[in-house]
Order: C-alpha cells, then structure tokens, then sequence
C-alpha cells in the first residue's frame, strides 16, 4: 500500500485518518479499563455500568446509515471536521458529567461520542476504499480497519494509568482533546494528496438507495459483520473484570494484558485484507468463514482455562481470529453494490456491526448479573461464532472474485 501510495500522497491521508480513528476508538473502549472505578463511584451494576459503552455504540448503529447517506453527497473531509469538533465537546461534558456523577448526563455525552465517532469511521472507510483500486483496496481498508484495535489497545492500557494520574473521570476527555491536533494532521495530507479525498461517484438516487437497503446481500454481510463486532467486543468489555475477579490481578496488569486482544487486531485486520488480495485474489468470503473457524474453538478453550498465562496467549489468538473477517467486510459490502451507494453499503454493514457491539455486552451484563457466572459471557461469544460459521457458507462472494 505505501509505495503504491507515496507518490501522489495517498498513503499521507489513510495514515493520518488512521491516527485520527485510533484516538476515537481509545474514547469509546476506555470506560471498560476503569469500570470498577466507576462502579464504585458511581454505585451502579455491571448492567448500567456496560450502558456506558453501549450508549455509544448504539448512537453510531442509529446514525450509520443516514451518516453514509450524507457522505455520499458531502465533501468527506469537511464533514471530519465537524466531528472532531463534536468529540471535543462530547470528550469534555462526559469529563464534567462523570466528576458531578450525573450517570444519564454522561449516557447522553456519550450519544453524542456516538455519533461523531461513526461520522470518523465512515469518513477513513470511505475515503480509503475510494483512494485505491480493487487489487488494492482490500489491503488499504485493512490497514484502515487496524485503527479500532489501535484504539482498543491504546484505551486499555492507558486508561487505569490516566485514572491513576488524574482521576477516572479525566479519561473521559483526554482523547478527545487529541482529536483535535490528530484532524490538524489529516488537513496537511489531504492538501498535498493529488487524488480526490472525497470518492468521485454520481449522488445516488431515491431508487438506487431503496435498492441497496432491500439487497439480501449486503444485509448477510452486514449480520456476519455484526456477529463479529459483538464476539469483539463483549470481550473487550468483560475480560479486564474477568482477570480481576478471577486471576486476582491489579487493574493496571488487567488492562495491559487486555490490551493484547485489540492489538491483535493490528496484524490480523491487515493480514485479513493482504489474504483477501494476495492469496484469495480478490475473494472475500473465504477469510471471513476462516475468521471463525478458528475463532469458535478459541473461545470454548478461553472459557475453560484457568493458567494466568495460558488464558492470555489463548487471548491472543482470540484476538487474531475473530478480527481477520473485520479487515474486509467494509471493501466487500462496497463491491456488491453500485459505487453511487457504496457509502451507504459501507453504512449498513458498519449499522449492524455497531448493533451487534451494541447488545454483545447488555446481554452478557444482564447474563451475568442473573447468573452471577462468566461461563454465561463465554458461551454468548461460542454460540453466536458459531451461527457465523453457518452464515459464511452462504454468504455470497464479491466483485473481485
């Protein structure tokens, strides 16, 4: 992707926009670092303590669609700007909110995380799959898509240090506040980047957009991608709690080896992709059914361990497999539509994705908090990569191959 790349200065804006999405992926995860913390502050249940993760993602699954429908008809790049304002203030209220322990004060900022951080998502997906082509594109969205393990991985190592430093409610706005310089970055690359920034198709019409919402396909791609986004992050939300309570580890050793998971992401999205391209020329489906092939006996073993040692490399590949199907759903949604709507395919998939994220962990809470047991958190992850299995079967192949 990068020698591709340098010379008109692609590679500049995906790498900057990959920057400016990581930091938004540390705001939405980092509640999960420090939820004892808020917990106990707060004087809330794991119930309404994962809402405050899933009142984020359940904006972005709100607004993906009508965010693609926009940047379908927008310059991408301005609309960015208006987000990272909008993270900024949202960083900041939820920072205030949390330190008063106003609870619905700080749900409500994080609505509004929701939304901007979706408007970013959707912006590098787009721009990205726009600035290369199908021999390529598959590579370049994957190393896009690492971006939100970045995230994870960044929010839950520094999140208890922050906590420690500055108290939990800080960690709140601390990225944020990043955001800001982060976009200052994407403005430079976009200006010295010769290809258009914001993907040159014909605004769709009222039709072509009733068509790609009734299109079976896109809808099973999207389901498959939400299966994986809530195995992803039930995980994430449940594993810090989990090495806690179980292994007797600090919050601050929790989080780092948590952080492991995501960051998995960051050679297996990629990889994902580089398969997709390189080795199944051009095919899709085939890495997502391996995604979880692999990823369904892994989390019937990550259940059953009980070696501190044993469960973190099982983690690992945890965390490799069911993120190798995340590095190309978005360039396969967008190569079985018409390019006039890929945005707003690319919006579906990501919709659903997000719901899936969404209610992975308030059903895992409420599981939890009825059985008082992690094995129901386990088996939610093994039942559902299962279905996936099923579904990847059937699911159609793109474009490419």
């Amino acid at each position: 992707m990068t020698g591709e790349g340098l010379p008109d200065g692609r590679a500049g804006v995906v790498v900057s926009m990959w920057l400016l999405t990581t930091i938004a992926y540390a705001y939405i995860i980092v509640p999960t670092s420090v939820l004892p913390l808020i917990q106990e502050s707060m004087l809330i249940g794991p119930l309404a303590a994962s809402v405050i993760l899933s009142s984020t993602l359940a904006a972005q699954s709100i607004s993906n669609v009508p965010v693609g429908a926009v940047l379908d008809r927008m310059d991408n790049v301005r609309v960015l700007g208006w987000a990272t304002v909008g993270l900024l203030i949202a960083g900041v209220w939820g920072w205030h909110a949390a330190a008063a322990g106003d609870y619905w004060s700080l749900i409500a900022s994080r609505g509004l995380g929701g939304v901007v951080t979706v408007i970013m998502w959707t912006v590098g997906v787009n721009v990205t799959t726009g600035l290369y082509q199908l021999d390529r594109r598959a590579t370049a969205i994957g190393f896009f898509t690492t971006s939100a393990p970045a995230g994870f991985a960044l929010g839950q190592f520094s999140g208890p240090i922050v906590a420690n430093a500055f108290g939990w409610p800080s960690t709140f706005a601390v990225y944020s506040v990043l955001s800001g310089v982060t976009f200052a970055l994407v403005l430079i690359a976009s200006a010295r980047c010769s290809s258009p920034t914001t993907p040159d198709a014909p605004v769709p019409t009222a039709d072509e957009l009733r068509a790609v919402l009734g299109n079976h396909d896109v809808w099973l791609i999207s389901v498959l991608a939400g299966i994986s986004f809530s195995a992803f992050f039930v995980l994430n939300n449940w594993m810090p709690s989990y090495l806690v309570d179980e292994f007797g580890l600090s919050l601050v050793h929790s989080g780092a080896f948590v952080a492991l998971f995501p960051a998995m992401g960051i050679v297996s999205r990629w990889g994902g992709g580089f398969l997709s391209d390189a080795w199944f020329a051009g095919r899709r489906r085939p890495v997502v059914l391996w995604s979880f092939l692999i990823a369904t006996p892994t989390f019937v073993v990550l259940g059953v361990v009980r070696e501190p040692s044993t469960t973190v490399v099982t983690l690992c590949l945890a965390g490799i497999s069911i993120q190798l199907g995340i590095g190309v759903f978005f360039a396969y949604a967008r190569e079985i539509v018409d390019a006039s709507v890929s945005a707003t395919a690319v919006s579906i998939t990501s919709a659903v994705a997000v719901a899936g994220a969404t209610i992975g962990p308030v059903i895992t809470g409420a599981l939890f908090e009825a059985s008082g047991s992690y094995a129901s958190v386990f088996a939610y992850v093994v039942v559902i990569s299962t279905i996936g299995i099923g579904l990847a079967y059937r699911a159609p192949e793109s474009n490419g191959g």
